[in-house]
């Protein structure tokens, strides 16, 4: 039977009676906590723990909630939830060998409305939500500048004010207008460059995939 990296030093340590349920493995001494991975969009993809001889025990994987959310009897499609984390555990070999999916971390969702005078919903969010994807425009923008500060100095020389609206508001629209609507051949040059590994995605749709 294969086992566990972990369930080995639980058993050698007889640690917390031995179970791997709700344990906070940033408290077991045998285990070394990594610094989380973010993607370029700076969402959180998964944080490790791993031994003293640098063999991964744990895996802790983070995804996004999309679903229905209804409000005055309207159902809104594809509204962003909150949070689910599974907890995958590693064999010696490096493979996932068992997973437990914790209870998801939901949002206390209100609408967010058009502004013009009317009841227009145009989204929903909560003081949790917005303080996490304004703190992932910020990583995203922080991945950016240390990947390819060539692309990001020529993102702010160009596009400086536009971009810093963005990342403090979360709202795109007039960024990506002016990328679309760019006509500067220089710039179009730049923009229009396949990007590395990710070919045929160009320089402009890598930065507005990346976007909120």
């Amino acid at each position: 039977m294969t086992q566990l990296v972990i369930q080995h030093y639980l058993d050698k340590y007889q640690t917390m009676a031995n179970t791997m349920t709700d344990i906070d493995f940033s408290n077991l001494s045998f285990l070394t906590e990594k610094e989380p991975i973010y993607n370029m969009a700076g969402q959180k993809v998964s944080k490790s723990y791993f031994d003293k001889k640098g063999r991964e025990a744990v895996r802790i994987c983070y995804n996004r909630i999309y679903g229905n959310y209804i409000y005055n009897d309207v159902v809104y499609p594809n509204v962003f939830l909150g949070f689910s984390k599974t907890v995958c555990y590693l064999d010696w070999s490096g493979e996932i060998v068992n997973r437990k999916s914790l209870q998801p971390y939901e949002f206390n969702l209100e609408p967010v409305f058009l502004g013009d005078g009317t009841e227009t919903v145009v989204g929903f969010s909560s003081q949790k939500q917005r303080e996490i994807l304004k703190t992932e425009r910020f990583k995203a923008d922080d991945y950016l500048a240390g990947k390819n500060p060539q692309l990001y100095a020529f993102l702010y020389a160009k596009y400086g004010n536009v971009y810093n609206t963005y990342l403090r508001t979360g709202i795109k629209n007039d960024l990506v207008d002016a990328l679309n609507n760019e006509v500067d051949t220089e710039i179009l040059a730049v923009l229009n460059n396949e990007v590395f590994g990710y070919e045929p995605m160009t320089v402009k749709e890598l930065i507005i995939m990346n976007l909120q």
